[in-house]
């Protein structure tokens, strides 16, 4: 895949991520967990306007920035979701929302690869 098909993987994901913990939150199907899932839902979605944004600000990096904040804050996500659903259980849309932080951080590190064996050529 291309760095920009990633790019808009990544955005996809962010968002639907960000809309499935919002409504998780809303609808009350995790009791105890609103809170949190509110936070990474809105964490999610402004994340995604950051990816898109970031690539057309005429910096080097060239949406790393934007990736890297992505990374960092699905991996927390991920930890802290992954340890508190191994201790506590809860609902089947926390195993989903773990499958689509899976495939952010890999839709993630790809993009990472990609981009600097581009920028080395």
């Amino acid at each position: 895949m291309k760095p920009q098909t990633l790019r808009h993987l990544i955005i996809a994901l962010l968002t639907t991520t960000g809309i499935f913990h919002l409504a998780v939150a809303l609808l009350g199907v995790a009791p105890g967990l609103a809170w949190p899932l509110t936070g990474f839902g809105a964490a999610f979605i402004a994340l995604s306007f950051y990816v898109r944004k970031d690539t057309n600000d005429g910096s080097k990096s060239h949406s790393r920035n934007a990736i890297l904040a992505t990374l960092v804050v699905t991996l927390a996500g991920l930890g802290l979701g992954g340890a508190n659903y191994l201790s506590h259980g809860g609902p089947l849309a926390l195993p989903i929302m773990f499958v689509i932080d899976v495939a952010i951080i890999a839709a993630g590190v790809m993009w990472l690869m990609k981009t600097r064996a581009k920028r080395k050529a």
